[in-house]
C-alpha cells in the first residue's frame, strides 16, 4: 500500500479545517472518505515527506466528489512544508542508512527503497526551494 495521507476539508476560502481524515490510498492511488454536505470546499493533502497541496473550490454533490488527484512534491524530510537546507541536513545525517541503522530516518528515504542514498539526494535536489500550500 501507499503512504498514509492526511486530508483536511475546509469551506472554500477558509483556513479552518471542518474535518480531517488520515487515509491510505490503494496501490492504484485511489482513496475514499466520507464526503461533507453538498457545497464548495477546499481539500488539503499532506503525506509524510511530501509538501502540502491544496485543491481549491471542489464542488461536492449529494453523491460526493471525484477527480481529487493532487500531485504532491517530495522532499520535505523535517515536515515544515518546504524543501530547504534543513531537509538536506536531515538527509545528510541519515545518508547510507537502512531501517536497521542507528541513524535511520524513514522520512529521508524519499524514494521508498528502504535505504537513504544518492537517489534520495536527487529527489531533494530536484525539489529544493519549493514550498507547499497552506
Amino acid at each position: 500500500p501507499m503512504a498514509p495521507l492526511t486530508v483536511e476539508i475546509r469551506s472554500h476560502g477558509s483556513s479552518t479545517d471542518l474535518n480531517t481524515y488520515v487515509i491510505t490510498p490503494n496501490s492504484g492511488g485511489q482513496f475514499s472518505f466520507l464526503a461533507p454536505a453538498p457545497g464548495n470546499y477546499d481539500f488539503a493533502f499532506k503525506a509524510s515527506h511530501w509538501l502540502k497541496r491544496l485543491v481549491s473550490n471542489v464542488t461536492v454533490t449529494g453523491s460526493g466528489a471525484s477527480g481529487l488527484t493532487p500531485s504532491l512534491i517530495n522532499g520535505d524530510i523535517n515536515g515544515d512544508n518546504q524543501v530547504s537546507l534543513a531537509d538536506f541536513g536531515q538527509l545528510k545525517l541519515a545518508y547510507g542508512s537502512t531501517s536497521s541503522s542507528g541513524n535511520w530516518n524513514p522520512n529521508a528515504d524519499l524514494d521508498g527503497n528502504g535505504s537513504v542514498g544518492l537517489s534520495d539526494f536527487g529527489i531533494l535536489k530536484l525539489n529544493y526551494g519549493k514550498s507547499g500550500d497552506h
